[in-house]
């Protein structure tokens, strides 16, 4: 079954988004790009009707759908956190020597091998796994994204229901207060999953959903929509560019012609 994001927290997850990634307090005053400079060169975006006030901010990404579709195509650390966590218990579980004997006398038998092993990829100061917890005074725990986020739904609507903020200010407290531990009764930092590695997470994906250019949750929108805030920005570059050798060296004579 698709996975869903709590009812209770999907009116949190886009104005913690906005705080985020500021799109729309950004893009407000900000003076329209050059479309002429694009390639192909565009005529106008969708964002940008007539002389309305640009509409754009991070809602146009679909940042729930967005985080939901993440989810579902996490097999891969579904499959394997739960053998990872099992190494890190365990770590000569799996071993086998070629002479059958087992792990301690296999390593007994080798000079500077110290007589217990580790599963030095997941050390505590290693980031070699995308999602990891640690309950209060215990080992790294690696997570699927789904077990990350599901630790953080509970706190986070504990926290917003502690200090709800009322405004555009007030959500970037909030975003600030979470990025430094600061709800020490809602969210300890006792819990498996710290508010400052849920904000983190969370910004990394907002940013993926915004300029990755591969946001699954809006290809029913015009394909422009992928590229909207690094168009404002002016950048041109995208994925899978068809551009060619020749492609280029027009370029490079256009740009000698206009100096």
């Amino acid at each position: 079954m698709p996975y869903q994001v709590p009812q209770s927290v999907r009116t949190i997850i886009p104005p913690l988004a906005e705080a985020v990634l500021a799109v729309q307090a950004w893009i407000k005053p900000k003076a329209p790009p050059r479309y002429d400079q694009f390639i192909p060169k565009l005529g106008s975006v969708p964002w940008r009707p007539g002389a309305a006030e640009p509409m754009l901010s991070t809602a146009n990404f679909e940042i729930v759908r967005y985080l939901e579709l993440l989810v579902d195509g996490d097999g891969e650390n579904v499959a394997l956190a739960p053998r990872w966590n099992t190494i890190k218990a365990d770590p000569t579980k799996f071993f086998q020597s070629r002479s059958g004997l087992p792990a301690a006398d296999w390593r007994r038998g080798r000079q500077g091998l110290a007589p217990g092993a580790k599963f030095g990829a997941f050390d505590p100061d290693s980031s070699n796994f995308a999602f990891v917890g640690q309950e209060s005074g215990g080992p790294l725990k690696a997570m699927s994204r789904m077990e990350f986020y599901e630790a953080c739904w509970g706190p986070l609507t504990d926290a917003l229901q502690f200090k709800p903020p009322s405004d555009a200010a007030g959500w970037v407290a909030f975003r600030d207060n979470l990025r430094t531990d600061q709800f020490t009764v809602n969210w300890p930092t006792s819990k498996v999953v710290k508010s400052s590695a849920f904000i983190r997470q969370f910004t990394l994906d907002v940013l993926r959903a915004c300029l990755g250019q591969r946001n699954d949750a809006i290809t029913a929108k015009d394909p422009v929509w992928q590229r909207a805030v690094l168009i404002e920005v002016g950048e041109n570059r995208r994925p899978d560019d068809p551009y060619t050798v020749q492609d280029a060296g027009q370029a490079v004579g256009t740009f000698t012609n206009a100096i």
